[in-house]
């Protein structure tokens, strides 16, 4: 890659401009939702998150946050009820996080709230478009394996 960057293209730049902008939009138009259920989109996501990874050390890995973040984050939903810490069997100075019943509902309400407001935006689109979207973005998010 060029120190300038120009190899990657300047469109590479805005479709990363446009996601992140879609992104945004979405989440500020859910705000008032997530703001009644007492989740920031970063607490939702991590919520959702620990279903697979359940140990801080991989969410902080898996969300690309520093450890303080998911620390802080973790504290917040613990004290909402949302999640609890669990003794790891072996290891006392390892803990699991499980999500509650509490925090299992909230994160329903949450993912409803993102999935309505995302719907809203979808529809814009034959629903042909939409299925090619979503697997664009699916192949997309998954990691380069080999530079490719």
């Amino acid at each position: 890659m060029s120190s300038s960057g120009e190899e990657c293209g300047r469109d590479a730049y805005e479709t990363l401009a446009n996601l992140w902008r879609l992104i945004q939009s979405v989440l500020d138009e859910a705000e008032p939702t997530l703001v009644a259920l007492e989740l920031s989109p970063k607490a939702l996501f991590l919520l959702e998150t620990i279903e697979g990874h359940p140990f801080p050390a991989e969410l902080a890995r898996r969300m690309y946050l520093p450890p303080p973040t998911v620390t802080y984050l973790v504290k917040q939903l613990e004290a909402k009820g949302f999640l609890e810490r669990r003794a790891e069997a072996g290891d006392l100075r390892k803990f699991r996080l499980i999500q509650t019943a509490a925090g299992k509902k909230a994160l329903g309400r949450g993912q409803e709230a993102l999935a309505c407001v995302l719907g809203e935006r979808l529809r814009r689109l034959a629903p042909d478009e939409v299925v090619a979207f979503d697997g664009i973005m699916a192949r997309l998010a998954r990691p380069c394996v080999g530079g490719a």
